[in-house]
């Protein structure tokens, strides 16, 4: 069991990966997990979990005080509201409230890798969070962060039809052929995957651990999807992403670097084009998590599977 006992989320409301870390932590048992919120979130939380609420400028006082005692500090904040820079304001504080184990808002990529770097521009904030999580863990040696990479969760790129799969209409925009096989997981996965990396938290010290349960093309996800709706999908128009992602970045640019929906189509485009190497095993990225914990096995129909679970239970 981990040392690291008293964890914190920032970012636990809502239906994404933070209320599913949240619940990961709890049902694993022997942590005292508590949320860290902005007084004007409506968000609630089960009564065990501790909610502990700041002004929204989130005071850095405000900060210290909110985390005095935690171990492990876990961002859970996205991209939307431009939530990603506060990271470093609670960085900040929770170093001097003597925090062991910061974890950013990563959740996605190898953001350090150039490429990445270069397609999803949007996405420089996180370099930099983590570029401030080595400078503060080098200045403070009782201080250390892990990033969790985890590609995309399948159930939730299928409900906002983020891969070009559209299960209500039942058709699919494949990109590059529809061929290319990422990494992908599931939310409920990618949640215990943060659990395992603070109970091994020498191995996962100051270090980006990339989570590989399974690989998937568009086609294979659509002929599931097929075998289990009981439908034949339409293939619309392809993609070709080349072509897709210069187009995002024309409008990010004249933009200002304020429109959304383009800079989530370079997100899209690193999962679906190959050369971007979401494949993270096929890629040499490392170290995997799976190579050094007993992760359960999740396979393709089980992740499509739970994705029409979770939609028929919302009808």
């Amino acid at each position: 069991m981990s040392e690291l006992k008293n964890i914190m989320i920032f970012g636990a409301g809502g239906s994404n990966i933070g209320r599913f870390i949240m619940d990961a932590f709890i049902e694993e048992g022997g942590f005292n997990v508590s949320t860290l919120s902005r007084k004007s979130s409506q968000s609630t939380y089960p009564g065990s979990v501790k909610n502990v609420r700041v002004d929204d400028d989130l005071p850095h006082d405000q900060l210290v005080a909110a985390m005095k005692g935690q171990d492990v500090v876990i961002s859970a904040v996205g991209l939307r509201g431009g939530a990603l820079p506060l990271q470093i304001q609670v960085i900040d504080a929770a170093v001097e409230a003597g925090v062991k184990r910061f974890l950013p808002s990563e959740y996605g990529f190898d953001n350090m890798d150039e490429k990445t770097a270069w397609l999803v521009p949007a996405f420089k904030i996180k370099q930099n969070v983590e570029h401030h999580l080595n400078a503060k863990a080098r200045e403070n040696p009782s201080f250390s962060w892990t990033a969790v990479a985890t590609s995309i969760w399948l159930e939730w790129a299928l409900d906002v039809v983020f891969i070009g799969i559209d299960t209500v209409k039942h058709d699919v925009a494949y990109w590059d052929n529809g061929t290319h096989t990422p990494t992908v997981s599931t939310l409920p996965y990618s949640a215990l995957g943060v659990v395992e990396s603070i109970k091994h938290a020498s191995e996962t010290r100051n270090k980006r651990i990339f989570l590989n349960p399974l690989t998937a093309s568009q086609r294979e996800i659509v002929a599931e999807l097929e075998k289990q709706q009981g439908v034949k999908y339409t293939e619309l128009e392809p993609v070709v992403g080349t072509k897709a992602i210069e187009e995002a970045h024309k409008k990010w640019a004249d933009s200002g670097e304020t429109d959304i929906p383009a800079v989530l189509t370079t997100v899209t485009a690193q999962i679906l084009v190959e050369e971007y190497g979401t494949d993270f095993a096929k890629a040499g990225k490392g170290p995997i998590l799976e190579d050094f914990v007993k992760m359960p096995k999740i396979t393709l129909p089980e992740a499509v599977a739970l994705y029409i679970k979770q939609q028929k239970e919302r009808k």
